[in-house]
């Protein structure tokens, strides 16, 4: 084992409980940030797929049509009650 696992090692058998699952639960946050780069990676080398650029506007907002009246969902609820 490498030095920096031993005294890693070490300090976890110091710590309490509480302060190793902060610790772990960190180790799993940084461990999924690494997987979620190497996909990306993965894809940019992939010529099916193209992740957009930060400049990108993203999506186009739709405003819902307001029709007259009394919504039909409203409608229903007062027939089935």
């Amino acid at each position: 084992m490498s030095s920096v696992k031993e005294l890693l090692h070490n300090t976890i058998e110091s710590m309490d409980d509480e302060d190793a699952i902060e610790l772990l639960n960190f180790a799993r946050r940084l461990k999924e940030k690494k997987d979620i780069w190497l996909v990306s990676e993965r894809l940019t080398n992939n010529p099916n797929f193209k992740i957009p650029s930060d400049k990108s506007k993203g999506f186009k907002t739709i405003v819902p049509i307001q029709g007259k009246g009394i919504p039909a969902s409203e409608l229903l609820i007062k027939e089935r009650r």
